[in-house]
């Protein structure tokens, strides 16, 4: 297939243009820094800044999926009113012209969204069926706005998807900036640890994304969290054990949020999801539906 990726050199895309690519797919990423991107990923790479500039045409010639990982990283940086305004920004506007520039050979439009359009309080399980209400947070309003922008794709006829990604744990990401916590000893619950973590492996989250561009059964919104989340105390303990720290002393919240910044509230948060849709109507098979098995995986044997 014909693919073109936006966000190809975050922390998820470049798995996933690796993926793509030993499965004989062509790449072509878009990218504000074109030359880096190419460099980095061994693909063809066109310049983009969506904030001035339309969908470069020459990538959307044959084009027959469009993968939009685009967006500001919602973990770097303080959320002052600018930031907000580019985290939402990058995701919303750059959902918007790809959608305005949709050429006639596409075929599906696989875009990024969050388990932030989730309350993110107490204990209560929540689903894909879940009604967005009228009033919204910050992340919500996002992810309930990226969402809707994408699915204004589907009146051209063209499959769309949006995942809502849980926190993905592999090197990079949320554990990438726990890690040095952790390593001090510091780790341990943060509060009382009461609240749910919605994770995924690295890998899952890639067959995710690959099975969203290409499986035709796959449309609408889709959680892509493990089946087996767990509160943030029991996640603290597996992270203690496998760096062979003890994680028995409760994290003071502003030590997560200075590791962390605003993206602290994702772990200060209470996020019980479940990946519904993923397990009845599509079948998938997690490679790491638990926790220690996951952690296991990425630092056992490096």
């Amino acid at each position: 297939m014909n693919i073109l990726i936006t966000g190809a050199t975050g922390f998820i895309g470049r798995h996933l243009v690796q993926r793509l690519q030993q499965d004989q797919h062509t790449i072509t990423v878009l990218s504000r820094n074109s030359s880096k991107a190419s460099e980095l990923l061994n693909v063809p790479a066109l310049e983009w800044d969506y904030a001035t500039q339309d969908v470069p045409a020459e990538a959307l010639h044959g084009c027959q999926i469009i993968i939009n990982l685009m967006g500001e990283n919602l973990g770097e940086g303080r959320w002052a009113k600018a930031r907000k305004h580019e985290i939402y920004a990058s995701r919303i506007l750059s959902t918007r012209k790809l959608v305005a520039a949709a050429p006639d050979s596409l075929q599906a439009f696989v875009c990024g969204s969050a388990i932030g359009i989730y309350p993110g309080t107490g204990d209560d399980l929540y689903d894909e069926s879940y009604a967005v209400p009228e009033q919204l947070s910050f992340m919500q309003t996002i992810c309930h706005d990226w969402e809707q922008e994408a699915a204004r794709i589907e009146s051209k006829g063209v499959r769309r998807v949006s995942i809502r990604t849980g926190v993905v744990l592999g090197h990079g990401g949320m554990l990438k900036k726990l890690l040095p916590v952790f390593k001090l000893g510091l780790g341990g619950p943060v509060g009382n640890g009461q609240q749910w973590l919605p994770w995924i492996h690295l890998e899952d989250i890639v067959s995710v994304y690959c099975n969203a561009a290409l499986d035709t059964r796959y449309r609408g919104p889709v959680n892509a969290v493990s089946p087996h989340p767990v509160r943030y105390r029991e996640f603290a303990t597996a992270f203690g054990n496998v760096l062979h720290r003890p994680a028995f002393f409760p994290t003071p919240a502003f030590i997560l949020k200075l590791a962390l910044g605003e993206a602290a509230a994702l772990a200060l948060n209470s996020y019980h999801i479940a990946p519904k849709r993923l397990l009845g109507e599509y079948g998938f098979q997690f490679k790491f539906d638990h926790l220690p098995a996951a952690l296991a995986d990425l630092f056992n044997h490096h």
